[in-house]
């Protein structure tokens, strides 16, 4: 059935160095739009240089960027490795310009430091540098979080654009509540890969968690059953959309990515039964 929505232009910003999260930050917003846009009347488009600039003249190659992509976003979410990017010639990277841009234009920013480990062999030191230094020197502005894969990136940025877009509701802008917000669910969570085990949550079809329990519904995502009322504002939080199953029932719908999450908030078993419709 068709919506109206304000379309949210999301900048993903990066050095070449992190394709992988550049494609895990695409499908995040494709996944939000999928549980909360016709919900909340808002869609957020990825927006990327390699699709949405064409080859001009008549300036450096960011500043056509800028003017083609930057300046018609309303918020940027990028990602860091061991690369900072190449130097525009007035910045020390593209990426760099895109963040201060939309920093001096008070718009929302979220960055994203990857810890995994790498072959320091194969590390450009002095770019490894410059990226510290760069972090070192934005540290209290925006929203900055780590992560140890590309999997737990998705599950972060999927929890904390809940947050984000709530707050955009009220306005344009990422105070130091929405930061401290943010923080919260990322202690409140612990979803560092150092402590959780479960990556791949396997599906059975029964399990002892008769009050509540997690029931597979599509090929990506489950949903609630049971008795969950107590916990509706943290499934909330944690990105879940109440909706009409199939069986004319109503229950709580998650990506499968939040299988972890979900049943840590539930005490159960993150183990999936199967549909029972």
């Amino acid at each position: 059935m068709p919506f109206s929505a304000t379309v949210y232009n999301v900048l993903i910003a990066s050095p070449s160095d992190v394709p992988h999260e550049r494609q895990a930050i695409a499908q995040s917003l494709h996944e939000w739009n999928s549980l909360h846009a016709q919900t909340q009347g808002i869609m957020l488009q990825p927006v990327m240089w390699e699709t949405h600039s064409a080859p001009s003249m008549g300036d450096r190659p960011q500043g056509i960027i800028n003017d083609q992509v930057v300046r018609g976003c309303d918020m940027l979410i990028g990602a860091f490795w061991t690369r900072l990017g190449s130097p525009t010639g007035v910045e020390d990277s593209g990426t760099v310009e895109e963040i201060k841009w939309f920093l001096n234009n008070k718009k929302p920013v979220m960055l994203y430091f990857s810890k995994a480990q790498v072959d320091l062999d194969n590390v450009d030191i002095e770019q490894f540098k410059k990226l510290k230094e760069f972090k070192s020197s934005i540290r209290d502005k925006g929203i900055q979080e780590d992560y140890y894969s590309v999997n737990e990136l998705s599950q972060k940025l999927s929890r904390q654009l809940v947050i984000i877009m709530r707050e955009m509701n009220t306005g344009p802008m990422i105070d130091k509540r929405t930061v401290e917000a943010v923080r919260a669910s990322t202690r409140e969570s612990g979803d560092s890969e150092k402590q959780i085990k479960v990556k791949t949550p396997k599906i059975s079809s029964s399990t002892t968690d008769d009050d509540v329990w997690l029931e597979d519904y599509t090929e990506k995502a489950f949903i609630i059953r049971g008795d969950s009322k107590d916990v509706k504002e943290e499934l909330k939080e944690l990105g879940g959309k109440w909706i009409s199953c199939r069986d004319k029932t109503k229950a709580w719908m998650f990506s499968k990515r939040h299988v972890v999450e979900v049943a840590k908030l539930l005490k159960i078993r993150p183990v999936l039964r199967a549909a029972s419709c």
